[in-house]
């Protein structure tokens, strides 16, 4: 069992990757599950997920990155018992930060496959977010295997041009993919990355 970890901060647009890069890895024969992590205790994003046919566990009420580490053990551990899927996407709350998320996991799942991390920049709002929650918004980019900066189709190619400018600041060799989930753009290079 693989893991893929899409992380990104609130409103990025990781269900929509999620569900695009699923569509693509179920097309190529691939067994999936979904793990997806809210702070509240109503998920949106797992019925929305669920609806496109894909297994999906809920962890609800905190993060996986600390209040539920555990949690995330014992799900992984049930996916693979009841799926045996090939890769397990985790989605965690747009808060947390990825590489606290796989630490325990690996740690605690010596036997699990690839891990990897992919990261979602939100173009459109990038500038704004650096400036609120940079702390945040770099430690999600710097753990990166991968990093799509989302939402191309809504911003000029300036814009794009900037974003990308920094967030390969922040990385040096990490593939950066420019995307629009909404649109398709760049989709299959970006999955081409991840795996």
């Amino acid at each position: 069992m693989n893991l893929l970890c899409i992380a990104g901060f609130l409103g990025s647009g990781k269900t929509i990757v999620l569900l695009e890069i699923a569509r693509a890895m179920v097309a190529d024969g691939l067994r999936l599950a979904v793990v997806e992590n809210e702070i509240g205790e109503v998920g949106i994003d797992g019925e929305y997920v669920r609806r496109h046919g894909l297994p999906v566990q809920e962890l609800f009420g905190g993060c996986i990155c600390c209040t539920l580490q555990s949690r995330v053990v014992d799900t992984l551990r049930t996916l693979e018992e009841r799926y045996d899927p090939h890769w397990v996407i985790v989605e965690p709350t747009g808060l947390a930060a990825p590489g606290d998320v796989l630490g325990p996991v690996g740690e605690l799942l010596p036997d699990i496959g690839a891990t990897r991390v992919l990261t979602i920049v939100d173009a459109v709002r990038w500038e704004m977010l650096v400036a609120v929650v940079e702390p945040l918004i770099t430690a999600q980019v710097n753990a990166a295997d991968v990093v799509a900066i989302n939402k191309i189709d809504e911003v000029t190619g300036d814009a794009l041009a900037a974003v990308r400018e920094d967030v390969l600041r922040l990385v040096n060799d990490t593939p950066v993919v420019a995307v629009s989930a909404a649109t398709g753009a760049g989709m299959d290079c970006l999955l081409g990355a991840i795996l």
